[in-house]
């Protein structure tokens, strides 16, 4: 396991670049496939085709990409059992245990994979929940659920688990509350726990929370060393747009590339961060 996050985390490297880049991965290295999401060779191919241009330290699997891919599955079900039914669909469990162990035994040694879900509201409300039917006993029948689905993958070198939060109205002290179990099994494999917030607004919601580092797409490089807490952010749409990054001596680099963007732009602005 390379330990990037890691190394990091501990001061022992200035600098971690770590890109979201599973709808890049897709349009550009997959012509957006309609079997992107089934066969787990050509998904774990295709990312890591597309990090040979991207650089990233870190490579993450999408639950929540996948599941998006997959919702139909769940929808004459209510509930947890939205969730269940995904994870007990055998195509599809497939398919996440072959395309997690091609990536961690692919890329591994040369970067960190992490394992990406979306916060159990999001996926919830992902699959059709009403927000008001959640509350912390749907939550944490939720994470019960999703921490089984984990435990699979604990004897692959895997190097961290990444909750996707987003803004959906549901009880934030609720939601920490019922994620501290996730965030236990993280500690319990010793993976590198981290929150990805899809806007700033949500840092103080979620304070409750506490985890490795936060990833916030939509920041600037200048509001990553005033954080109390450790922070990735800079790479966001004015970065992808052409403008240049202030300097700073330490800073974990994260943002989405965009799919949609000229790939000739993107390798552009890859460059500028070396």
């Amino acid at each position: 396991m390379a330990g990037l996050v890691k190394t990091w985390l501990a001061g022992e490297s200035q600098l971690l670049r770590w890109l979201a880049f599973e709808d890049y991965a897709r349009e550009v290295f997959a012509n957006n496939h309609p079997a992107w999401h089934s066969e787990p060779m050509r998904y774990a191919a295709g990312l890591a085709d597309a990090n040979k241009v991207l650089g990233s330290q870190v490579v993450a699997f999408d639950f929540g990409a996948v599941f998006a891919t997959h919702s139909g599955l769940a929808a004459d079900s209510e509930g947890v059992d939205r969730i269940t039914a995904l994870l007990n669909d055998t195509t599809l469990n497939a398919f996440c245990g072959d395309a997690i162990a091609a990536m961690a035994h692919q890329l591994s040694d040369k970067v960190d994979v992490v394992l990406q879900l979306p916060s159990p509201s999001a996926l919830l409300v992902m699959l059709g929940e009403d927000v008001d039917n959640i509350d912390f006993d749907l939550l944490d029948d939720a994470v019960t659920v999703l921490a089984d689905l984990l435990r699979d993958f604990a004897q692959l070198p895997v190097a961290g688990l990444v909750l996707a939060f987003s803004d959906n109205g549901v009880d934030a002290g609720d939601e920490s509350e019922a994620c501290e179990v996730l965030q236990g099994l993280a500690a319990h494999y010793d993976w590198v726990f981290a929150l990805r917030l899809e806007s700033d607004d949500l840092t103080e919601v979620l304070c409750e929370l506490a985890a490795d580092i936060r990833l916030i797409p939509t920041l600037e490089i200048a509001q990553l060393s005033a954080r109390e807490n450790l922070t990735g952010g800079g790479l966001n749409t004015a970065f992808w747009s052409g403008d240049a990054l202030s300097s700073i001596s330490r800073a974990c680099l994260y943002g989405d590339v965009p799919a949609n963007l000229d790939p000739r732009l993107i390798i552009e602005r890859v460059a500028s961060l070396a």
